[in-house]
């Protein structure tokens, strides 16, 4: 599925948009919106997914209304979605053409790509052709967090709509002026965002350690190495510990002589 063809309907969504539906069906034909898509989970479900402005969606209108009436007397439930009114849902199931059928049972989701007559629709479901295509995978189910995720993201973009047209119409506020505002805002709530997620991972894994002592050990063995090329790490080491030794013994007999004074003056 193409992420580019996704967002071109959404934008022809944006501008066609409108309360009015161009598809009339039939009362079996049930119209899911965002509020009751979930109605789909359970049973079984045949599922279209349409625009107004579709003509190859208006050309089956009158088969999909004949298959409503036939899945009513077959325990079967036909539904319909019109993604200019519901971008939600067209995010959430990433239509990337129109119509676009979606065959659903118990919660399992599988695409619908045959022919799209009244007798094909009929054998689909009676002869359980849906079987044998592939369910849609989970991390990219309607169900799934990230799908859920891309529905949000598709409704927030209708919102910033419904905000610009009210701003310009009934504000007046000129086009400019109102993408500016969005755009700054767009701005701040980045930047919170990130402030947000700084601080967290502050808090869940602690600050970030600055100082390291094997930097240092290796800052001090490049030092030995340039004032004699010859030098290697082994040698570095010891001469490390030579060090160390050497002033442990000098503290020693440092506190061997002050011993040797205190018996003195003691005698």
């Amino acid at each position: 599925m193409s992420l580019c063809t996704t967002v071109l309907i959404l934008l022809m969504t944006v501008v066609y948009s409108s309360s009015e539906d161009a598809v009339v069906g039939a009362p079996s034909n049930i119209m899911l919106g965002d509020k009751n898509w979930d109605r789909m989970l359970e049973g079984e479900w045949m599922v279209k997914f349409y625009a107004p402005w579709c003509p190859a969606c208006r050309a089956m209108e009158e088969t999909w209304n004949d298959f409503a009436k036939w899945g009513a007397q077959s325990d079967i439930k036909v539904g319909s979605v019109d993604v200019t009114s519901e971008p939600a849902l067209n995010g959430r199931f990433m239509i990337t053409a129109l119509p676009t059928i979606y065959h659903v049972i118990n919660g399992e989701f599988r695409q619908y790509t045959s022919a799209r007559d009244l007798e094909d629709f009929k054998e689909f479901i009676s002869t359980g052709k849906w079987k044998d295509v592939a369910t849609v995978s989970s991390w990219t189910s309607p169900t799934s967090f990230m799908m859920s995720s891309i529905s949000r993201l598709f409704s927030f973009s209708m919102d910033l709509k419904s905000y610009h047209n009210s701003l310009n119409n009934d504000y007046g506020f000129p086009t400019w002026l109102s993408m500016l505002l969005f755009g700054l805002l767009i701005i701040t709530i980045g930047l919170f965002l990130g402030m947000g997620l700084v601080l967290a991972s502050d808090y869940i894994w602690g600050p970030p350690k600055y100082y390291d002592d094997s930097i240092f050990d290796k800052k001090h063995d490049d030092e030995l190495k340039k004032t004699d090329p010859e030098v290697t790490t082994e040698e570095s080491e010891v001469v490390c510990n030579s060090k160390e030794n050497e002033n442990d013994e000098s503290n020693l007999r440092q506190r061997k002589a002050q011993s040797n004074d205190d018996k003195e003056e003691e005698s």
